[in-house]
């Protein structure tokens, strides 16, 4: 169990390691020159070369790569080249509205992903089943901009029940907190949901569809004691992986949410920072959320082995 364990650790940190040298590459290919825009268009290019060296963007790729890694490693971000203060507090400031933003969709998503998963393949009536496995795949499939925008235009333009966008923290005003998460933490986690309803309903399905199964129904034993004995804990496996996986797309999902919604959180910050060409803060936000993404797959791969011991011996023999 240990060894398995170490083993899925080794391999998150190869991933962050790999996911900062990309991070970094990437960035730098993104248009646009840091200290010409710091400058300003009636800069000269002594003052553009001369803030490039302040910057310190002048300097061999690798020899900025292992600066910023080690820096990132001692808990230095650098400095943000427009806000001119240490990224580490940018993003302090930023981490609340992610969080409650994510808190508040991966709420949403597990509780409507399983009721309509677990309805539409319990369900007698192939209508039930239809009906909410279609509702699932335009969840899964609708651009989650696109649904934040008719929400917006539905009950914050037309209702006027909802403000449009912002964010208030709930020690501040719990009311108009509330008010401001509804259509974001909806929105998100609606979108998920979709995806997870689906795999559940698969899920469920070939295990009801399952020898032993069958065979319990033939002893006498009622279809929803059954489901609870044994359906749902024999289903978990796969379900627990997409769920996983959904809870790390819901970070892809909150830069775009938080940019429809200017809700301040990370999301909108990397996006304004990569408008600005802040190779700092973009940086430190994308490793972040790939940090975040190897732990999720981690607990993941952790919940496997609780779930079924047999995993746990097998992943310990590999």
């Amino acid at each position: 169990m240990l060894e398995y364990l170490l083993q899925r650790a080794f391999q998150g940190v190869l991933t962050v390691f790999a996911a900062s040298i990309i991070i970094f590459l990437v960035i730098r290919l993104v248009p646009g020159d840091p200290a010409a825009m710091y400058a300003g268009v009636d800069a000269t290019p002594e003052t553009v070369e001369a803030i490039r060296e302040e910057m310190g963007l002048n300097a061999p790729l690798v020899t900025q790569y292992f600066a910023w890694i080690g820096g990132t490693l001692s808990g230095d971000f650098g400095r943000s080249y427009v806000a001119k203060v240490p990224v580490s507090g940018l993003i302090a400031a930023r981490v609340e509205p992610t969080l409650v933003l994510l808190i508040g969709a991966v709420t949403v998503m597990t509780i409507f992903g399983f009721a309509m998963g677990a309805a539409a393949a319990i369900s007698r009536s192939r209508a039930v089943d239809a009906a909410l496995t279609a509702i699932a795949s335009f969840l899964s499939g609708a651009p989650v901009f696109w649904i934040g925008l008719l929400t917006i235009l539905l009950f914050a333009v037309y209702l006027r029940w909802l403000p449009v966008g912002g964010y208030v923290s709930l020690a501040d005003d719990p009311v108009a907190s509330v008010k401001t998460m509804i259509m974001p933490c909806l929105v998100l986690g609606l979108a998920m949901a979709g995806t997870q309803a689906r795999f559940i309903r698969a899920s469920y399905k070939e295990v009801l569809n399952a020898d032993y199964i069958r065979l319990a129904q033939a002893k006498g034993a009622s279809r929803m004691r059954v489901i609870r004995k044994h359906v749902t804990r024999n289903a978990l496996v796969p379900i627990v992986t997409v769920f996983g996986v959904a809870i790390a797309n819901l970070l892809g999902g909150a830069v775009v949410i938080e940019t429809v919604f200017t809700w301040p959180g990370l999301g909108l910050l990397m996006i304004n920072s990569i408008n600005m060409n802040d190779y700092p803060t973009v940086q430190a936000i994308l490793l972040l959320y790939v940090v975040i993404f190897v732990i999720v797959n981690f607990l993941t791969d952790l919940s496997y082995t609780l779930i079924d011991p047999r995993i746990r011996l097998t992943g310990a023999k590999t």
